[in-house]
């Protein structure tokens, strides 16, 4: 059997670990995770020598990603692991692939060729082969063909949460997270789904969902197991396909019937899915907004709704007893100081409960990445290593109100949640105060979790100590 350690900085469940360690031990493989942060200095170094793994994995995405390959190099060097790595970047930023600290890089979904790959370890095979893998060879980037997709999901075992839930931070949540599919239809210039769709043409049904039956059963074990206050349906949109949602929302009343977060989108709203979200306990729904300007959502970021549909969803799910956060982004190609403030007043119009702000950053593989480095916004030295960094400030320039912008991003909610204060946001966003703009934001950050995901003051310290802003 192959042994696995996989490994991730921060403290947060991710699914790709977790779905990857089950299929990897129902085929009798061995697996183990290590949270960097939540470990003391050298903890890696002794759990390379004390498992000796074969493998060592890492999911990552686009943001800061360089603790990685300093641990992959520590994991070449002192057990001599192949260093595998999944996730988004690898997936759309190919070229990763090329640094001598990755052996092995994944495309798309994972669960085929990590299974092929433990297996060919185990007896001793050639990896290079394995469809989805990509490699370095001669200096060059090798890209074997993609595996079809899984199109069904009931066939995949239920996510292996024992790896993070050894944590007890984790283990203690009573927010739990669970996925009802996977793909999603829309094309978004700043989301990675668009060229997942192209890169999969050919390769099967690209949005699909598991049986209401499979999630419920999951469900169930997981309350059984570990117990559950809240439950987090994690999918991009939970509501795209009207008729599976509204009989697996019944089915979850009847059988289940804690209360649970979604994610959505304003045009999915009707009067029917605001109803069955009430009927079934849905405490949050959460659904972008991004910016207020109709222009630069539509254009821009390719949202294709109107600021009309926004309202109206608003209205049907607080009618229903709903309660939503909405996600906005700040600092968007081609937004002014003006266009900001509309997207505090669009909010405050239409009664968000929460409000989740961020600095819009254009992601390797995106169209957003493509169009801000034919308009200028970028060179071809933008890098997203430095987690910290991005999430502070916006790499780009032709933007006279960018500083502007990112101070309004930190202080949004004030003005939301008080409008009245609107015209003192607005003042305050051209004064040089920004340490303070930053704790205010952290404060905003972590009272919206512990609203949210009802968590005590306690979970939500712990969980800003070790997550580096990734939890929920």
């Amino acid at each position: 059997m192959a042994r696995v350690l996989f490994v991730q900085d921060a403290l947060f469940e991710s699914f790709g670990p977790q779905l990857l360690s089950a299929v990897l031990k129902r085929a009798g493989h061995e697996c183990d995770l290590l949270i960097l942060a939540c470990e003391r200095k050298g903890a890696l170094v002794e759990r390379l020598r004390r498992l000796r793994p074969h493998i060592a994995a890492f999911s990552i995405s686009s943001f800061g990603f360089s603790w990685s390959l300093e641990a992959a190099r520590a994991a070449k060097s002192e057990v001599n692991a192949v260093t595998v790595f999944g996730g988004p970047h690898p997936t759309f930023a190919p070229r990763f692939a090329l640094d001598p600290a990755v052996d092995l890089a994944c495309r798309g979904e994972g669960e085929g060729a990590m299974l092929d790959l433990a297996n060919a370890i185990d007896a001793g095979g050639d990896a290079r082969s394995i469809p989805n893998l990509m490699f370095r060879g001669d200096g060059e980037l090798r890209l074997n063909p993609l595996r079809p997709l899984i199109e069904e999901l009931d066939g995949v075992p239920f996510a292996d949460r024992s790896l993070h839930f050894a944590y007890k931070a984790l283990r203690e949540l009573p927010y739990k997270r669970f996925l009802v599919g996977r793909g999603c239809p829309y094309a978004c210039t700043y989301c990675f789904n668009k060229a997942a769709r192209t890169m999969y043409a050919g390769c099967g049904r690209y949005v699909r969902h598991r049986s209401a039956e499979n999630i419920v059963a999951e469900i169930l074990e997981v309350r059984s197991r570990y117990g559950i206050g809240t439950v987090g349906f994690a999918d991009d949109c939970f509501t795209t396909n009207k008729a599976w949602l509204l009989g697996f929302l019944e089915l979850y009343r009847q059988e289940v019937g804690l209360p649970f977060t979604c994610l959505t989108r304003a045009n999915e709203v009707d009067d029917e899915v605001a109803e069955a979200l009430g009927r079934s306990r849905c405490r949050f729904a959460s659904f972008g907004v991004e910016v207020g300007n109709e222009r630069l959502r539509n254009a821009i970021l390719d949202r294709r709704m109107s600021n009309e549909q926004i309202a109206t969803a608003a209205g049907l799910l607080h009618k229903n007893g709903v309660k939503f956060l909405t996600y906005n982004m700040f600092a968007v190609p081609g937004e002014t100081a003006d266009d900001g403030l509309e997207t505090i007043r669009l909010n405050a119009q239409i009664g968000t409960d929460l409000c989740g702000t961020s600095i819009f950053q254009p992601l390797v593989g995106t169209d957003s990445y493509e169009y801000c480095l034919r308009e200028g916004y970028l060179d071809e030295s933008y890098s997203v290593e430095d987690y910290d960094r991005i999430t502070l400030g916006s790499p780009l320039a032709k933007m006279p109100d960018r500083v502007f912008l990112e101070r309004l991003q930190k202080l949004a909610f004030l003005g939301v949640h008080f409008p009245r204060l609107i015209p003192l946001v607005a003042r305050l966003a051209r004064l040089p105060l920004d340490p303070l703009y930053a704790l205010l934001f952290k404060i905003s950050l972590a009272l919206r979790f512990k609203v949210r995901f009802q968590l005590s003051m306690r979970d939500v310290i712990r969980l800003g100590l070790h997550s580096r802003g990734r939890f929920g």
